[in-house]
């Protein structure tokens, strides 16, 4: 074959894929629409429909009606509590995209909200969607995206009070095998008559291993998953802070071990200070895990809440109930462990520090009384330690002699009472000590606990497992 007739079927080709691939491509574009419709519907508190779907050679439009259903999370509300709305989706087919996201795709695409239905809740600027996304999907299926809110005030049925929400965006991606996203809340406000409470910069991220599909019905997935909120501060009308927290940071991984027969839960909180009343905390750190949990219960677990979501609390209590008594066996068997690694802070009158691991071991059948206490503590092995300097833990202690006389003498002069709580307080401290409840050195208390084979150990003296129930 000559070079021009080589160029010349070349070119068919390329004409051919410019001809054909958009139809193509729009009829993926509506299969796969339809597909995470059908699995919306099936997340507890959503549902989802085409209203309609017109697909045109180069392009769709696509109209989508979702409802959220808050009555679940707020059965003693009278009226209904179920919010819906309509998302227009428009898509440019594949595979040269010049609209939303120009370059070489399957599609892309620019969703918003219409304003039916949403403004008689929610008040933003005019001629701007309330929720606006653009993205694009490659040749190999994975999705891009990036998305926003619109900053907008809550309409207000009561004239005292005002919430106000400030824009969020963010971005993800979504693949065959994984999701991505991450995003930014600029801030909150609400006020109210007696005080206001301001919300200050939130960014989320979370990475999964797993088919979107597959999660939204309830799926086993590994995750990385964490929150940073700048602040919270509430203050009275008198423009005094009454409670006041500052960058707090959460953190949640979930891993699969041993085949994926069990999985791993990672939590992990900190916060820079603390402050609500005479009460001010810095650098809380909290560091936990919840490891060897049976995969099979957790899958059950999540079939379990997404079928019961919608039931009465009767309902729940006993399908919760059957779940567990009927996997109960083979969760024990996973030997589960609970471990806080670190729990420290600081107080103005000192710093504390403590860990705790406990586990469940050798459970090879469980009681027909699962209220059997003893048996349970013949099953555990548990160590924990608290170390609490001297200063802070006489304030403690003197915090709770004052909180128990304020309810025994109400209107009691507060002055005398503070003064009968410093001269008490020593002396609940020694009472401790000589129980064996507490250790002394220098600088601190302490307090170390250990229990195995239906034995407890308390400061290294031996306490009747009789004492425990």
């Amino acid at each position: 074959m000559n070079k021009k007739g080589l160029l010349g079927g070349v070119g068919i080709v390329v004409v051919a894929a410019a001809l054909i691939g958009p139809r193509f491509a729009g009829s993926q574009v509506e299969d796969t629409l339809k597909q995470h419709v059908e699995a919306l519907n099936n997340v507890p508190a959503y549902t989802a429909q085409v209203v309609s779907f017109d697909r045109g050679w180069f392009g769709s439009t696509a109209t989508v009606e979702l409802g959220v259903d808050f009555s679940g999370a707020f059965p003693e509300a009278e009226q209904s509590e179920e919010l819906s709305f309509e998302v227009v989706i428009d898509v440019q087919h594949g595979p040269v995209l010049t609209q939303f996201s120009p370059g070489l795709g399957l599609a892309s695409l620019e969703a918003s909200s219409k304003d039916e239905g949403l403004r008689e809740f929610l008040d933003w600027e005019d001629e701007t969607p309330f929720y606006h996304m653009v993205g694009s999907v490659g040749f190999s299926g994975t999705f891009s995206y990036s998305d926003s809110i619109s900053s907008f005030t809550l309409v207000p049925n009561d004239a005292h009070q005002q919430i106000s929400v400030s824009r969020y965006e963010g971005s993800g991606e979504v693949s065959s095998d994984s999701f991505s996203y991450e995003g930014v809340l600029e801030g909150a406000e609400v006020l109210m008559e007696v005080q206001a409470v301001s919300v200050g910069e939130m960014k989320v991220r979370t990475e999964a291993k797993g088919d979107l599909l597959s999660i939204m019905q309830g799926g086993l997935y590994e995750s990385e998953m964490s929150m940073q909120l700048e602040k919270v501060t509430a203050r009275s009308p008198d423009d005094v802070d009454f409670f006041n927290l500052e960058e707090l940071d959460v953190e949640a991984i979930s891993a699969f071990s041993d085949n994926e027969k069990h999985m791993n839960v990672d939590m992990n909180y900190s916060m820079k200070s603390f402050m609500f009343g005479d009460t001010h905390l810095e650098n809380l750190v909290v560091n936990m895990a919840f490891n060897n949990l049976d995969a099979e219960f957790l899958r059950a677990y999540n079939q379990t809440m997404q079928t019961i979501y919608d039931q009465g609390p009767d309902e729940m209590e006993a399908a919760t109930e059957k779940l567990v008594k009927d996997s109960l066996p083979q969760l024990l068997k996973a030997e589960p462990e609970f471990v806080v690694s670190e729990f420290s802070g600081q107080m103005e009158p000192g710093n504390f520090e403590g860990d705790l691991s406990a586990k469940l071991v050798g459970v090879a059948q469980v009681p027909d009384n699962l209220d059997d206490i003893r048996f349970w503590l013949s099953s555990l092995i548990a160590d924990a330690s608290l170390t609490v300097d001297k200063p802070l833990l006489k304030w403690l202690a003197e915090q709770q002699l004052l909180s128990t006389m304020r309810m025994q003498y109400p209107g009691a002069d507060e002055a005398e009472m503070q003064k009968m709580a410093e001269q008490q307080a020593p002396m609940m401290i020694n009472m401790y000590l000589q129980q064996g409840l507490l250790t002394e050195t220098e600088d601190d208390y302490r307090s170390e606990f250990q229990m195995e084979g239906g034995e407890a150990m308390l400061n290294g003296q031996k306490v009747p497992l009789g004492n425990m129930m």
